[in-house]
C-alpha cells in the first residue's frame, strides 16, 4: 500500500467520524483543509469575514451532505468553495480579483532588498494582479488552483466539473493571455 493510498483511506476515515459528529475527526480535517479553503476563498473575495464565512459553510456542508465526496476531498472542498464564492460575487454584480502576492523570479530576498527593487516588485505584482483579475474566470480558476493551490490537473478537473484535457488546455490558453497582455503592457511588438 502507498503513502498515497494511506492517506485516501485515513482521509475516508476522518470523513466518516467528522460525519459521524467526532469532534477530533473535524479538528484533524480543519487542520488539514482549513487554511487552504480559507486562502483560496480569500482569493475570490477580498474580504476576511466573507472568506472565513464560505469556508465555514464548506466545512458545514461536508458534514451535513447527503452524497459526501468519493475519492480525493480535496477537489470536493475546492468546488463547493468556489461555486459559494462565485454565488455570492454574482450576488454583489462583483467580478472576482486576486488580492495575493504573487512570487516572481525577480523577488529579491527578503529584507536586502532596497526601495526601488520593492516598489519594481510591488509594481509587478499590482500589474500581475490586475492581468488575472480581468482573465475570463475559466483561465483564472485554473491558474489559481495549479500554482497558488498546488492541484493536480486531475484535481483541477474534479474541481472544475472538467475533463483533464480541458484543464490542460485551459492552462495553456491562461498562460498565452497573460504573456499577451504583459507584452501589451510593455509595448513589445511580436
Amino acid at each position: 500500500m502507498t503513502n498515497e493510498d494511506t492517506a485516501i483511506i485515513d482521509e475516508s476515515a476522518l470523513l466518516a467520524g467528522y460525519r459521524k459528529g467526532s469532534d477530533e475527526a473535524g479538528a484533524r480535517l480543519m487542520e488539514r483543509y482549513w487554511s487552504p479553503i480559507y486562502r483560496f476563498c480569500l482569493s475570490y473575495l477580498s474580504d476576511d469575514a466573507l472568506a472565513e464565512d464560505v469556508a465555514q459553510e464548506t466545512f458545514t456542508k461536508l458534514a451535513s451532505t447527503d452524497e459526501p465526496p468519493s475519492g480525493d476531498l480535496k477537489p470536493w472542498l475546492y468546488k463547493v468553495a468556489r461555486n459559494r464564492c462565485l454565488d455570492i460575487l454574482r450576488r454583489h454584480e462583483r467580478s472576482p480579483t486576486f488580492n495575493r502576492p504573487f512570487r516572481t523570479g525577480f523577488d529579491a530576498a527578503g529584507k536586502t532588498a532596497g526601495p526601488s527593487t520593492r516598489v519594481a516588485n510591488h509594481e509587478r505584482q499590482e500589474l500581475l494582479r490586475e492581468i488575472i483579475s480581468a482573465m475570463p474566470e475559466e483561465y483564472r480558476s485554473v491558474l489559481m488552483l495549479k500554482h497558488i493551490e498546488g492541484l493536480s490537473r486531475l484535481q483541477i478537473a474534479e474541481t472544475l466539473g472538467v475533463s483533464e484535457p480541458t484543464v490542460k488546455g485551459r492552462l495553456v490558453r491562461a498562460s498565452e493571455y497573460l504573456r499577451e497582455e504583459l507584452r501589451k503592457v510593455s509595448g513589445i511588438q511580436p
